[in-house]
């Protein structure tokens, strides 16, 4: 972007465009304006100081400089003249900001300061009608159906305790303990009466497959070769002997697919063919979902690779914290505390930050993509679209929380998240037809 100036004597501050779509502000404060403000900073600060023989908010210009440094007065003055000039100067030349200013005070008299700035990027897509992405075709395959049956079929699963030998499918309670080359015991290889079912590959591969053909107390050894991918790296391509006992053999006992399941299952009756035709439908329809998704992350990455825009390092900067934030989150709902994790990682915040600095690039680049696209295709929703949708959100909460939803519909994050996804589906109607 080419360096632009502008300056206006009357107003006491000059614009200048600089690179990564920020611009700095240079402003002046007169010298009549920075000591109104002294006065006001003085009012203020004296409700918040005890002296005494005084009620706060009614001592003397002289007493309260006898008791509060004034540099500490005049400190307070020139951030109520930055709050107030800057904000000024932003509303008259219509500064779209994006982040909070960087302030830099250049002289005490007259006081002059720099404020630098993110504003909204210009954002160039060239040639998007030319983006062909094509959807792939949805069809439903027996082994499709047979395969959610047969998961139905698994959670309805019932065990009962047989002194028989373990086969594929059974439920048994194993002792195991892992012992190196030398015979010494290997630490977080040993458990006791660990559940296991057969076949599902829970524990490492092959060890499974060794259970098979044991019945309750039969005890055996076996060596195992740890993956190379394994994610202890302790453990990576490691060769380890495991000596196991068997204490508990459950014969797996699968349901019939009959008018009892299926009723158990859907809450209704219905013949089997009619509960196959319910589930073709289902995995169809989420199919379908599965391959819109594709085919607009497909346009998306498209739509990137013809946007130019120089993103200002604060909305970057926001957007880590915000990828951050939401890590933070997930690990509190684990109760993972996220400083412990990273102490215990040896990782600093400056170097998490750094790593997902790309992916959050990314991701403003997509969104400021999509707002202008949406700008250019006339995509934005209609209020009488946008009350429609929150009527329907707002139905789906409890009568308590009412009166809450009404206000963030009218004024809030909710109303914000559903023009947004009503705007990027009246886009998706629009290019992908």
């Amino acid at each position: 972007m080419a360096e632009q100036h502008t300056h206006d004597d009357k107003k006491n501050y000059s614009i200048k465009k600089l690179q990564k779509s920020e611009v700095e502000i240079e402003i002046t404060v007169s010298q009549e304006d920075i000591e109104k403000y002294y006065k006001k900073a003085s009012e203020e600060l004296s409700k918040e100081v005890n002296v005494k023989g005084f009620r706060p908010g009614h001592i003397p210009q002289d007493v309260l400089e006898a008791n509060l440094d004034k540099k500490y007065i005049m400190a307070h003055a020139q951030e109520m003249a930055i709050q107030r000039s800057y904000a000024d100067a932003v509303i008259k030349e219509n500064v779209q900001v994006v982040a909070r200013p960087k302030i830099e005070i250049k002289s005490e008299t007259p006081f002059t300061y720099v404020a630098v700035v993110a504003v909204l990027p210009e954002v160039e897509i060239k040639d998007y009608k030319s983006i062909k992405v094509k959807r792939e075709e949805v069809k439903v395959t027996k082994e499709d159906i047979d395969e959610v049956i047969t998961d139905l079929k698994k959670y309805s699963t019932t065990y009962k305790d047989t002194d028989g030998k373990a086969k594929k499918g059974d439920r048994v309670e194993v002792d195991f303990e892992g012992f190196d080359e030398e015979g010494k015991s290997l630490e977080n290889t040993k458990s006791s009466n660990h559940p296991v079912i057969i076949g599902e590959n829970s524990l490492i591969p092959g060890f499974e497959d060794e259970l098979i053909g044991l019945a309750k107390g039969e005890k055996k050894e076996f060596d195992l070769v740890f993956p190379k991918d394994y994610p202890k790296k302790d453990f990576q391509g490691k060769k380890v002997k495991f000596k196991v006992e068997i204490k508990k053999v459950e014969e797996a006992i699968e349901p019939e697919i009959n008018e009892e399941f299926i009723e158990k299952i859907t809450g209704k009756k219905m013949p089997s063919e009619e509960f196959k035709t319910e589930i073709e439908k289902n995995v169809k329809d989420r199919k379908e979902k599965e391959a819109k998704q594709k085919t607009e992350n497909e346009y998306l990455e498209e739509l990137l690779k013809k946007t130019t825009v120089e993103i200002p390092a604060a909305l970057i900067e926001e957007e880590v914290d915000y990828m951050l934030h939401d890590i933070a989150d997930d690990m509190g709902s684990k109760g993972i505390e996220f400083e412990q994790y990273l102490e215990k990682a040896k990782i600093k915040i400056e170097e998490l930050k750094e790593k997902y600095a790309p992916e959050a690039e990314k991701r403003v680049k997509m969104r400021l993509a999509l707002q202008q696209l949406i700008k250019e295709e006339n995509a934005a929703p209609s209020e009488e679209e946008v009350q429609a949708e929150l009527i329907k959100v707002k139905s789906f909460y409890p009568e308590k929380e009412a009166e809450k939803i009404q206000h963030d519909s009218e004024h809030g994050e909710l109303r914000h998240q559903i023009t947004n996804r009503l705007a990027i589906r009246k886009l998706f109607d629009k290019v992908l037809g």
